[in-house]
Formats: structure tokens, sequence, C-alpha cells
């Protein structure tokens, strides 16, 4: 395994993606299944939490927003854990303890306590943005790096998915509370997954070869993205992902709300038509990284998919056909605006070398995407109650994604499969 003297280790792009590479993948990529599974059950749980409290819409906003402030340190800190001491250990970590958290939120006496679990849970759940990003595409050869880096954002609509299926019945008979408490399961899960997880090998190899990263401090390992060649990429890198983490916060645990207030669907059925949408939305995830590896590059995907998403957001809030058109709309919501995450956070992690490859994605991609999930919630729902869902989404939603794929625009489009080593192509890319 060769080593540059900048320390971007890579697989070479003809390398095989043996037993080691398949293990990485699908260890991270069920641990992101799961994390989102956990976390999606407080949207689902949205409408029976304000009812039980006595709450309005403003106060699911702050407590969302407090999450979202709360992740977007989080995920600086994991990040940098993870580039001094290894990933596997915090994505045990981070998947067990956020678990546990999301469990006792069923049994959360008050809504303060509820709350703070809330808070808690979803920041230690995002600090696996930058640890799985990294190890996969650490684990994958030049050429299939983009495709199983995309793949891996799959995990999103497959944990909704997922949870919509143990929710509705659970809600049915039990109530909100005991929808949490599938997430205890996971603790020992996340254990057993920690114990066959493999540490990334271009990780050990980097640290190995390079005693300065282990000296290096956070603050510098921050204040490079900022340098030199990496500033564009980290500034238009974060204000796209700010952008699309708006869109995305601002509308992903509101839309079962939405379907009931709106539509006028009971909670059952709409939580049916979510998950059934985000499973709709698995094949767009697909699409995108199949899309950005073989037909065009990354970033023009990016900008294909925000776009589009835009238009399918308009016709959710805007086009009543009925129970199932309402699913293909929002089906195609998530195929498109939600499916962009597949080649998005791509970008960050396939642009930076080793030593700073996981503090990257984290303070690029996790911090610019949790201070939009911070802004968005609190914003979208004072414009609901003022202006109404429909005006509140069309006013903020829909520019940000526009905006989300024109930052893209001016990010390096860089061919499929390029080397992390190949420093000098990036910068010409750029």
């Amino acid at each position: 395994m060769a080593v540059s003297q900048s320390s971007d280790v890579d697989l070479p792009a003809d390398a095989p993606f043996d037993g080691y590479g398949r293990r990485v993948f699908l260890i991270c990529l069920l641990g992101w299944v799961l994390t989102n599974m956990d976390q999606s059950f407080f949207g689902y749980a949205v409408p029976k939490i304000m009812a039980e409290f006595n709450i309005g819409l403003i106060t699911i906003g702050q407590i969302l927003s407090a999450a979202f402030i709360l992740a977007a340190v989080s995920v600086v800190l994991v990040g940098l854990l993870a580039d001094r001491y290894g990933r596997r250990a915090t994505f045990t970590g981070c998947l067990a303890s956020s678990a546990l958290l999301v469990g006792l939120q069923g049994f959360a006496p008050n809504l303060e306590t509820l709350a703070v679990l809330r808070c808690l849970a979803f920041a230690l759940s995002s600090g696996l943005v930058p640890i799985t990003n990294a190890m996969v595409v650490e684990a994958a050869p030049a050429r299939y790096r983009g495709l199983l880096s995309g793949l891996l954002q799959c995990g999103y609509p497959l944990g909704w998915f997922l949870s919509s299926l143990l929710a509705t019945p659970i809600m049915q008979n039990y109530g909100w509370r005991y929808m949490f408490i599938p997430a205890l399961a996971v603790v020992p899960i996340a254990l057993i997954l920690g114990r066959f997880l493999p540490e990334s090998r271009v990780f050990e190899q980097s640290r190995k070869e390079s005693a300065k990263t282990q000296q290096e401090s956070a603050v510098k390992r921050v204040a490079s993205l900022f340098l030199g060649d990496y500033r564009k990429r980290a500034i238009l890198g974060w204000l796209a992902f700010f952008m699309f983490g708006g869109a995305y916060a601002g509308t992903a645990f509101y839309f079962p709300t939405f379907f009931q207030q709106v539509r006028h669907y009971t909670p059952e059925d709409a939580t049916i038509l979510v998950g059934i949408s985000y499973g709709i939305g698995f094949l767009g995830y697909v699409a995108a990284a199949f899309v950005g590896e073989f037909v065009t590059t990354r970033r023009n995907t990016v900008i294909i998919w925000t776009w589009t998403g835009a238009v399918a957001v308009l016709g959710v809030i805007w086009i009543d056909q009925g129970y199932y058109g309402n699913m293909i709309w929002f089906g195609l919501t998530a195929v498109f605006f939600y499916g962009t995450a597949a080649v998005l956070t791509t970008f960050i992690a396939e642009i930076f070398p080793t030593r700073i490859r996981a503090t990257a994605v984290a303070v690029v991609a996790g911090l610019g995407i949790n201070v939009g999930f911070a802004i968005y919630p609190l914003l979208v729902a004072e414009l609901v109650g003022d202006r109404g869902w429909q005006f509140a989404f069309t006013i903020t939603v829909v520019p940000s994604l526009i905006l989300a794929g024109l930052f893209t625009l001016f990010l390096p489009n860089l061919r499929s499969g390029t080397s992390l080593e190949d420093a000098g192509a990036i910068r010409q890319a750029t």
C-alpha cells in the first residue's frame, strides 16, 4: 500500500474489493441504518408528543434545533477523535450510546427529560457521519469509492423505512412511548458490530508513516481545511451542506405532521405513507450513486438531484392527488431531494487527505449540515404558525435546494475514480 509524501493514502483504482473492504462497508451501512432508524422514531412521534405535553410546533422546533446545535459540536469532536485514536472505537461508542439514549426517551417523565435525551442521542448519532464515510472511502478501490460511499447513504431512507414498519403497529397498540423501546436492542448489536469491524488499514498506515499526524493539534487540523488548496472546497462545501441540511431539517421531521394536519390523515396512515415513500427513495440513492460514478460526475449529479428535488417538494405541498398520489410525490422527493446525500458527502470525503479526512467530513459536511439543521426547524415552525405549512415549505426549502446546487456548481468537477493521491489533478480541477 503506497503512501505519498503528503500522506494521501489510497487504494489503486484496480484494487479488488476484498473481504476486508466488504466487511467495512456492510458494517458501516448496517450501523448507519440502525442509527437512522432510532432517530426517526422521534419524527413519527411528534404529533403524539405535542398532544400529550400540550405543546405547539414551535416547541418541537426548539427541541430539534437544540439537538442539531449540539450535534454540530459533537460531530466535529468525534471526527477529531476518529482521526487521532481510530475509527473503530468511536464507531462502537457512538452507535451504542445513542441507541441507549433513544430507548430511554420512551420512559421520559416530562418534556424537559425527553428534550435532553433527544439532544444527546442525536448528537452522538451524528458522530457516525465522519466515521462511516471516512472508513468506506478508505476501504474502497478508487474506481468504486463514489459508488460505495453513495450506497452508504442509503442507510438514511432504509432506517426511516424500517422504523415505519415498527412504529405503525407499536403506536396503534401501545402508544408513542413504546416506539422507542426497539432502540435498546441496538445497544448489544452495536457492541457486536464493533467487535467485527476492522480498523481502517489506511488510517493505521497513515499513522505509522507520519509521526507529525500524531503530534498535530486539533486546532491545526481544522485550520488546515481553510488554508491553501483546501480553502475554496471547504467554504463552498460548507455552504452547500448548510443549504441542503437546512432544507432537509425543515421537512424530514415535519412531514408526518404535515400529512396529518394538511392532508388530514391518521397518524398510522401518515406513518405508512412516509415510510413507504422512503422505501421508494432508496432507489434514488442508488441511482444517484450509480449516475455520479458511471454516467456523469458527482458534481453534476448533485445539481440535477437538488434542482429536481425542489420541483418534487413543490408537488408534495401544493398538489393533492389523493393518498397514493401524495405517496408518489413524496417518493420522488425522497428519490431526488434526500437522495442527493448519496453523492454530496462523497465530495468531501474523497478530496481531503487521510490525515484530516474524518475532520473534513466533520467540519465541512457535519458542521455545515447541522448548522442548517439548527436554524431551519425553528424558522419553518415560526412560518407555519404565521402563514401555514405550504408557504413555509415553499419559501424556505425550495430556494435552499436551488442554492445548494448552485454552490456545488463551483466545486471541483472531478472525474469519478480520481485517486486521492493525485493532489495535482485535484488542484487543477479546482
